[in-house]
């Protein structure tokens, strides 16, 4: 087998194309909008999974905290168990080594999901759940994964836009989503896991997007707050240069203000 590469982010983007033999086409990306970005096709039945095999073509060179991936007959990708050498029932069209925290990023029915070593995938809702159907991941996993951030507080951004225009949230190595909770007096402060938008913790566990800063420690401030607990602390003279030229309108508005 191929050795498995250093996978960063999965994607599909949910396009399933109809072959002229019934067969639909999907497509994954591996490491999307980098250097060693890789698309792999599969070709699946038009209302089912490949007929199941059991014979193993391709494996891994070693296992990889617990498990090794393996390639069986029909493409499908599975896990052999390192403490009996069992290969497990679980199918996917393409699967990756089980991280240090327990947890795996796979494709399946063009969704990606993490999984944990119960074999459960994360769900649209942020909840680990058993397969239950073919259609369990279709219509309920996701359509982008990232790797875990760095950093003592671990975090992976999941994204959804087919069925919620535009869906993200953050899965903690707990297998829970991360609640974040909104700067300001209690009566506005409040717990949210999912956003519009998304952006990769960096390894000081802060994420920047468009209208506020992420914590990965639980909290989200936007910069209008972030301004003014910066004028309440007499910070704004401090603030660096890079800083003054994006937000020097707001830091002037609000110095008129104070």
């Amino acid at each position: 087998m191929e050795k498995i590469k250093k996978v960063n982010n999965l994607i599909c983007s949910g396009r399933i194309f109809i072959s002229p033999d019934q067969s639909r086409r999907v497509c994954y990306t591996i490491n999307q909008y980098e250097a060693d970005q890789t698309n792999i096709f599969v070709s699946l039945p038009r209302y089912s999974r490949p007929e199941r095999s059991d014979i193993i073509v391709q494996e891994a060179e070693e296992f990889v905290n617990g498990y090794k991936v393996v390639q069986t007959a029909n493409g499908e990708y599975a896990y052999v168990r390192e403490n009996d050498n069992i290969l497990l029932p679980y199918r996917y069209d393409i699967a990756y080594n089980f991280n240090e925290f327990g947890f795996a990023i796979v494709g399946k029915e063009g969704s990606v999901s993490w999984i944990d070593k119960d074999f459960k995938f994360l769900n649209l809702k942020g909840e680990m759940v058993e397969e239950s159907s073919l259609y369990s991941w279709y219509w309920n996993a996701w359509q982008k994964e990232s790797s875990f951030s760095k950093g003592s507080i671990p975090l992976s951004l999941v994204y959804d836009g087919r069925h919620h225009y535009g869906k993200s949230a953050y899965f903690g190595i707990d297998g829970k989503m991360k609640e974040f909770y909104h700067y300001g007096c209690n009566k506005d402060a409040y717990a949210t896991s999912f956003f519009q938008d998304g952006t990769i913790f960096d390894e000081r566990g802060y994420a920047q997007a468009d209208q506020y800063v992420l914590l990965a420690s639980g909290y989200l401030v936007s910069y209008e707050d972030l301004f003014k607990i910066c004028a309440e602390n007499g910070f704004l003279d401090f603030i660096s240069e890079e800083a003054d030229k994006k937000f020097g309108e707001k830091i002037k508005m609000l110095k008129k203000e104070l």
